[in-house]
Order: C-alpha cells, then sequence, then structure tokens
C-alpha cells in the first residue's frame, strides 16, 4: 500500500496544477491584491520608492502552487552556467518555449505553466500597469529561472534592452529555510551620482533580501534603474529565482543613455551566447544539485 501511495498523491498534485492552469490567474495570484484599493495603495509605494520608483509584492502567489513551482523547477528543468565580465549565474532556457514541450515533459511542469501564464495573463498585465505606471504592455512572453550558487552574482546595470517596460523577479528561496542578510544575495538599487546624470552611485541605497513567495518589479530607465545582484555567500542555500520582462510596443526613449555596453558580451567570454533549448533535467548548479528533501553536493 505505502509504495502506491506517493505515485497517486502525485498524480493528484498534477491534476490540481493542470486545474490552476485551466482556472488562470485567479487560481495562483492571491486575488485581494488586485483590487481596486490595492492597486491605489501599491502605486502609491511604488512612486515613492527611492532610488528609483520600484515595488516588492509579498506573499502574492498560492504558496502550495509556488512549492510545487520549485519542485518543478529543480527535478526537472536543465540549467546552463553562464559567466561574463558583468555576471556568474545558471540560467534555463527561454520559459516561453514550454509550449513547445512534448506532451510526457509538459506534464513534468503544470505549476510552473500555471505561474507563467498567470503573470503574463491580461489581467495581470494590467495590475502591472496600473501599480508601476508603465503604460500599455505587449503580451510578449520573456522569462528564464536563474540559480545564483555561492560566489554567483550579476553586477550593476539598467537592464534596458530593446523594448523591455518592467523587470520582475519572482523569489523561490526555501520557504523552510529563512534568508537573511548573511546569506548575501539581495537585490541592491542604486542612486545616481549627484550632479552626474546616468551614472550610478558605486554604493546601492537599498537592497532586499530574495525573500520566499515575493515578487521584484521596477520600471526599466535608461541610464536610472541601476541595479545589481550581491554576490551569494551562503555555500548551502542557493538563491533560486525566475527573473523576466514585460515588454512595450516600442522601445523606450532615451536609450542612448542605457547601460548596453555593459552588458555586450566579447566573443567565447560566455559559455552559451544564446539561451539553451529547453530540456527536462536534473538542474545542476555551482557542483551542487538540489534534492527534495535538501541540498547535497553533486558526484
Amino acid at each position: 500500500m505505502a509504495e502506491d501511495s506517493e505515485p497517486a498523491a502525485k498524480r493528484s498534485k498534477v491534476t490540481a496544477y493542470l486545474s490552476c492552469a485551466q482556472r488562470g490567474a485567479e487560481a495562483v495570484i492571491r486575488q485581494d491584491l488586485l483590487s481596486a484599493e490595492s492597486r491605489k495603495q501599491l502605486r502609491q509605494q511604488h512612486d515613492a520608492a527611492k532610488p528609483y520608483t520600484h515595488l516588492v509584492l509579498k506573499d502574492l502567489f498560492d504558496p502550495t502552487l509556488l512549492r510545487a513551482v520549485r519542485d518543478e523547477v529543480i527535478h526537472n528543468i536543465s540549467a546552463t552556467y553562464k559567466e561574463t565580465d558583468l555576471f556568474k549565474v545558471f540560467q534555463t532556457g527561454d520559459l516561453a518555449n514550454m509550449d513547445a514541450l512534448d506532451p510526457e515533459s509538459a506534464s513534468k511542469l503544470p505549476a510552473l505553466m500555471a505561474l507563467r501564464d498567470a503573470i503574463y495573463s491580461q489581467e495581470f498585465r494590467g495590475f502591472v500597469r496600473d501599480i508601476t505606471g508603465a503604460g500599455e504592455l505587449s503580451n510578449k512572453t520573456d522569462l528564464s529561472c536563474n540559480v545564483y550558487a555561492q560566489g554567483c552574482h550579476l553586477l550593476n546595470h539598467d537592464d534596458v534592452i530593446g523594448t523591455r517596460a518592467v523587470s520582475f523577479i519572482i523569489y523561490l528561496a526555501d520557504p523552510d529555510a529563512q534568508w537573511t542578510a548573511e546569506d548575501g544575495g539581495a537585490l541592491e538599487l542604486y542612486p545616481l551620482v549627484a550632479g552626474k546624470p546616468h551614472t550610478p552611485d558605486v554604493r546601492p541605497s537599498t537592497s532586499h533580501l530574495p525573500i520566499w513567495n515575493t515578487m521584484a518589479m521596477f520600471v526599466v530607465q535608461p541610464g536610472r534603474s541601476f541595479h545589481a545582484v550581491q554576490e551569494v555567500l551562503s555555500a548551502d542555500k542557493p538563491r533560486l529565482s525566475i527573473s523576466g520582462w514585460y515588454h512595450a510596443e516600442k522601445a523606450r526613449e532615451g536609450k542612448e543613455h542605457a547601460s548596453l555596453q555593459q552588458l555586450q558580451i566579447k566573443a567565447g567570454e560566455d559559455q552559451i551566447h544564446q539561451h539553451a533549448e529547453f530540456q527536462g533535467t536534473l538542474m545542476v548548479c555551482c557542483g551542487f544539485s538540489y534534492m527534495q528533501y535538501g541540498f547535497s553536493q553533486a558526484e
């Protein structure tokens, strides 16, 4: 009996998350956060934030579904190590490509697909538009999973490329292990140097820890929305997240002030020039592999 119970439980979970995908954003996202009064309050928080407008949404997603997303990412997705002068990170392929997966592979990612579809739904894009003032957002899907293990980081830049309008990060850190400042990995936001337009200070003025079930977002501003990911210091708590962008129909004005040159990769510097094809294998990160009930070193 015990041998049959686990597969049955897993089948039940898959059915539940497929139901979430069918029901749409309301099954994934906390609905009270989407109310008119909530939008008004969040817009006020966004506009008052320093060093530039941004927002961190807390307890946004159904926690049971988000745990399932985390498990699916850990056990059913592959990531490729990338290193340049700007960053060291493990990154998956573009999650928009999940629609092209074969049925067997897709059946292993129902919660992740439900989350992706919810945050790019027309309803939620309208919510993002209202709380950020970013204007109309297209239906373009652009996101991936990122793992920052010990020593991984992302240096200061403003995220301006093409039609990016709003940047976001959904944090999937271990929900049962509190993330602290001593673990590193904070999202750091940089002010501009006084009297020097489009020049970031060398020190951040605001930082946000990658807390489980939070979503940070900010409007992409050329020469203004400077941010970085602090080096991860923890040896046994990798910083797992889903990050991406909402896009506008046209590129933003002022792109001549963007830090695009910081993102340009010299030939041979990066181990992979573009996203790899989406695969369904265990994620291995910086010599370690995630396991269902912990974190262990890979053989």
